[in-house]
């Protein structure tokens, strides 16, 4: 008896060190791959008062990736005793076996990371061996046809250890039964909703840089089947902008009515101590009998929280540890477990967190949101869904798209996305949210991908100051030197690129005997959708700067309404920025004296004393009927004009030239002094004013 404990003693101690090894190996190849992120890390926590409190967090994951290896060795060791047991086999032979099993469970784990993670570091270490996706399937088949073999033999060995021990066995299957009459009972769903016809269900669904000349319901090539069925059956807005071209800017000014610079946001990671927050949206709604809820799967450049009036927040965890734990947490064994259940409770800042691309499965969001989404319901829900899956870098867990361009995964993206919201669509009915609901459907931004007419000033429609065949000023750093005065790039960094501030926009009204579906030109704007939503549910909608267009979706009135001036500015946009190709650290370091860090939250916020710079970066327009004037600041005081008729593309930078004469200029400058205020009193517009 002592002998053969020894044996198994001996046994797992080999397996023990076999995995401490090949951790260690885990750790060195971490290293290396990571050798220039783990130098500007360095670098950030010198320019950052990192606080202690992240420290929890850190040891907590490495307590979860010390269990799931020890949990792999002791599997390994467990299969090995009952096989061993089984055969009969002699200590001397015992342990070559365990080797073996160890090595296969190993490469069972390598090669699935391999198929289910391509984007993954460890898969561009085996796809030396398994070079595509043809050998990575053959390899994938014959390892698990071996494993299940392996497992058979465990599984024959444990029936009968159970079996021997026959009240031992019958527990175990009255058990099972048990258990599986427990599941099949309470996880039948049988919905109750509060909502009504008068206090409908309202949910927005927010697709994250998605711009409308993408979908195939505006004439793309790529069907968008989901999104296509979705606008045919709602009134779309064919001309909506955002103010500012970023995510939180934008959910914000949605939430709120009000542009960037009337409620401070004037970028991402905006900080909020200062914020007035007591009408917004949800709050409006929370006060009269809503429950009210917030859901992402990205909040490293979105910092939405409870005091935007959310009783609830369904995300993965905010703050600097998403940074670090997110972007570190990619280890093959773990890869497998962060899209389960157990997943979930190990690794919460990889678990449905779309910047953390490499492991990100679209259904892991869908699972985390039917989770919170509650199937009895004493109140009507108001639900804010974003969903980032089209955000650069275009890629999540079983895509790589290594041979495409950013623009043809950019297509790919949406391509997923619109299956993504689809299924979510699917636990929408199953939750019977869609009974009474007014939808709307919306993108926070666009994206510019540096394709021609990504930027509205055509070289051929540029109308010189004096001479006919003048050159078209470059009154804009491009972030290439070969980019084309008729190219843009990003989102929220130039607001004559006007594919990053055209968003879909788009109301659908469940449960109405008469709505009427419809395209409506003429530019609104995202604002208009806290006004028009209140005034859909008879509500009134204090401090605003929208306009409802509640008339024009029930089909009494049709635009174009009164002409307004509608302003659009950019964020701050470092050169790293201004790229199709983004390189993280780079942007990182470049950004790095803006943020500092919250020691509460956890959060990384703008520091304020770096708003000034913010705001001196940024181009401001305004868009009044068919005309757009921008102002393109070439140092803190000198701007260039740039003055475009949105009819026919014509434009110029002189403000007192022929064409400019047609248009109105003087009150568009005026309107721009007016509502930026102090911020334009030192701003010498040249060259022509």
């Amino acid at each position: 008896m002592q002998r053969q404990k020894q044996k198994k003693e001996g046994t797992l101690l080999c397996l023990l060190l076999l995995t401490g090894f090949f951790l260690l190996l885990e750790l060195s190849f971490f290293i290396q791959s990571n050798k220039t992120y783990l130098f500007d890390y360095t670098f950030v926590s010198n320019n950052l008062s990192i606080p202690v409190t992240i420290i929890p967090g850190i040891l907590y994951f490495i307590f979860a990736q010390l269990l799931i290896h020890l949990m792999f060795c002791f599997i390994i060791w467990v299969v090995v005793e009952w096989i061993a047991d089984l055969f009969q086999l002699s200590s001397s032979r015992k342990i070559p076996f365990a080797i073996l099993i160890w090595f296969l469970g190993l490469m069972m784990v390598l090669v699935l990371n391999q198929y289910f993670y391509p984007n993954s570091k460890f898969s561009n270490l085996s796809v030396l061996i398994l070079f595509n996706q043809e050998i990575t399937k053959l390899a994938l088949l014959f390892f698990l046809t071996c494993s299940f073999l392996v497992l058979l033999l465990a599984c024959i060995r444990f029936v009968k250890i159970i079996r021997k021990q026959f009240i031992f066995y019958n527990i175990f299957i009255v058990g099972f039964l048990i258990l599986s009459f427990i599941f099949t009972k309470y996880t039948t769903i049988h919905p109750v909703d509060a909502a009504t016809k008068e206090r409908p269900n309202i949910i927005l669904i927010g697709v994250d840089s998605l711009r409308p000349d993408f979908l195939s319901y505006f004439g793309y090539d790529r069907s968008t089947p989901f999104f296509d069925s979705f606008l045919e059956q709602a009134r779309v807005f064919s001309e909506s902008v955002t103010p500012l071209a970023r995510t939180f800017p934008s959910w914000s000014g949605i939430l709120t009515g009000q542009y960037p610079n009337q409620m401070n946001v004037r970028s991402n990671l905006a900080p909020q101590s200062n914020l007035h927050l007591q009408n917004t949206l949800p709050a409006i709604l929370q006060r009269h009998g809503y429950k009210t809820i917030y859901a992402t799967d990205e909040t490293r450049f979105s910092n939405m929280g409870k005091n935007f009036g959310f009783d609830q927040i369904i995300s993965p965890p905010t703050g600097l540890n998403d940074f670090l734990i997110g972007t570190f947490n990619d280890f093959p064994i773990s890869n497998l477990l962060i899209n389960t259940m157990v997943g979930k409770w190990l690794f919460p800042y990889s678990y449905a967190n779309r910047p953390v691309y490499f492991v990100y499965q679209p259904d892991s969001f869908l699972k985390l949101l039917a989770l919170n989404l509650k199937v009895e319901r004493k109140k009507p829900l108001f639900l804010a869904v974003h969903f980032c899956l089209t955000h650069y870098p275009y890629l999540w867990a079983n895509f790589s798209g290594k041979e495409l361009t950013p623009q043809e995964r950019y297509v790919e993206s949406i391509v997923e996305v619109d299956k993504q919201i689809n299924r979510f669509f699917t636990l929408l009915k199953q939750r019977h949210l869609l009974d009474h609901a007014i939808v709307v459907l919306l993108s926070d931004h666009g994206e510019a991908l540096e394709l021609p007419g990504d930027r509205i000033t055509e070289k051929d429609l540029f109308m010189p100051s004096q001479y006919v065949n003048a050159a078209a000023p470059r009154f804009y750093p491009s972030g290439n030197a070969e980019e084309a005065v008729n190219q843009s790039v990003g989102h929220g960094t130039d607001v004559l690129g006007l594919p990053q501030y055209h968003t879909v926009l788009a109301f659908r009204i469940y449960g109405e005997e008469v709505f009427r579906p419809g395209v409506t030109s003429g530019i609104v704007t995202l604002l208009d959708i806290k006004p028009t939503l209140l005034n859909l549910i008879h509500l009134p909608a204090p401090e605003s700067n929208g306009i409802s267009l509640s008339a024009v979706i029930q089909d009494e009135v049709s635009l174009p309404l009164s002409v307004r001036p509608i302003f659009l500015e950019s964020d701050f946009s470092p050169e790293a920025i201004r790229t199709v190709y983004p390189e993280e650290r780079k942007v990182l370091l470049e950004g790095i004296d803006l943020f500092e860090i919250n020691p509460r939250t956890m959060r990384l916020t703008v520091k304020d004393s770096m708003t000034t710079k913010i705001i001196n970066s940024k181009q401001r327009a305004v868009i009044y009927g068919s005309w757009m004037l921008a102002l393109y600041p070439q140092n803190k005081n000198i701007h260039i004009p740039i003055l475009i008729n949105l009819d026919n593309g014509e434009w110029t930078n002189n403000l007192k030239s022929l064409f400019a004469s047609h248009a109105p200029v003087q009150l568009m400058l005026d309107e721009l002094k007016a509502f930026y205020g102090s911020e334009m009193h030192h701003i010498n517009i040249q060259p022509y004013v």
